[in-house]
């Protein structure tokens, strides 16, 4: 995750957040194009983003925490904007891990079938659901099992190769696990450029637990979206 240190009005914020930024230095870390990602050397993220777009995301990052798979939220502030804060992740993101792609995958897809194992009971149903409403692709898609909704190396924590936590929560909730399955192998190519680990990880993950007309029928909706 690239930081780029930046200069900030601590006025221009809740006085909750005051002390978070006061008397250190604050870096932009956002890589969303609707959302500001801000990090203070004093050990905190804060995500801002309009009304109503990270209440669902700070509710399933307590309750990912609860179960030890997501940060530590410190405060979750809806006034004129919406700002949530978290303490680091324990770690570095997957990108850090791809001197040894074999390991990489199965350590993901390892993660990815513990988190779809998860209760799904009060969990809301995710985001990328509606996507695939729209353009009635929904009847394909089960929603039985709590998925990330992207599922991509930079959102999955490592910490020396052991799974730490997730973040960036936007999009999880109850859905379909052929979509998480879909962006990891996406981000798994386009990182390491080559879809020569594919098969690695389809057999870890469970090519019995697998649908490929379902993951081709995702694939087809995810780049046309």
């Amino acid at each position: 995750m690239q930081k780029k240190e930046i200069t900030i009005n601590i006025e221009e914020f809740p006085e909750e957040l005051h002390y978070i930024f006061k008397d250190t230095k604050v870096y932009d870390s956002s890589s969303h194009p609707t959302m500001t990602v801000l990090y203070s050397e004093l050990g905190y993220y804060v995500k801002i983003a309009e009304k109503d777009m990270l209440r669902k995301e700070a509710e399933l990052t307590e309750t990912l925490d609860r179960n030890g798979l997501g940060v530590k939220v410190v405060h979750y502030i809806s006034a004129d904007r919406e700002y949530m804060v978290t303490l680091p992740a324990k770690g570095e993101d997957a990108l850090h891990y791809l001197d040894d792609p074999e390991r990489l995958c199965r350590v993901l897809a390892e993660t990815m079938k513990f988190l779809h194992s998860r209760p799904i009971d009060n969990i809301p149903v995710s985001p990328c659901i509606e996507t695939y409403a729209q353009l009635e692709k929904d009847k394909y898609l089960k929603q039985d099992t709590f998925i990330h909704g992207d599922f991509c190396l930079p959102n999955i924590i490592l910490d020396d190769w052991k799974f730490s936590t997730f973040i960036d929560l936007g999009l999880a909730g109850v859905g379909d696990k052929h979509i998480d399955i879909y962006w990891a192998l996406w981000s798994l190519n386009y990182n390491l450029k080559t879809d020569k680990y594919t098969e690695l990880f389809l057999d870890i993950y469970g090519r019995e637990n697998i649908d490929m007309d379902i993951l081709r029928i995702v694939a087809e909706v995810e780049t046309t979206a």
